[in-house]
């Protein structure tokens, strides 16, 4: 009985289902969602996707295309200092104004 309940929350800790249902309990979500694009607030050329909105040590998962390696690589950044760019922000436009319940269907 014991080893099939440590079976079972082994799994679920792997499966990362566990801890996205613990950090929303906790307050531990930013206002991002993942996959939409950022770019830092005194940077706006810089572009990222959010992997993982989960703030872990005050900072969330990202990634971004480095132009000199060639490689998609992954940053964490702090939520403060991010904010939605450009295309995101005509995205979010777009939804608000198509939406027939106005920010609920973003948010």
């Amino acid at each position: 009985m014991k080893e099939s309940a440590k079976r079972r929350i082994r799994c679920l800790v792997t499966f990362n289902k566990v801890t996205k249902f613990v950090a929303k309990l906790l307050c531990m979500v930013c206002k991002f969602k993942d996959g939409e694009n950022v770019c830092l607030i005194f940077d706006r050329s810089k572009k990222f996707q959010v992997v993982s909105n989960i703030v872990i040590d005050g900072k969330i998962q990202l990634v971004y295309f480095n132009e000199l390696s060639g490689e998609i690589c992954e940053a964490n950044i702090e939520p403060r200092y991010l904010d939605y760019s450009y295309i995101e922000g005509e995205r979010l436009k777009k939804l608000i104004e198509n939406s027939p319940d106005g920010l609920k269907g973003i948010f």
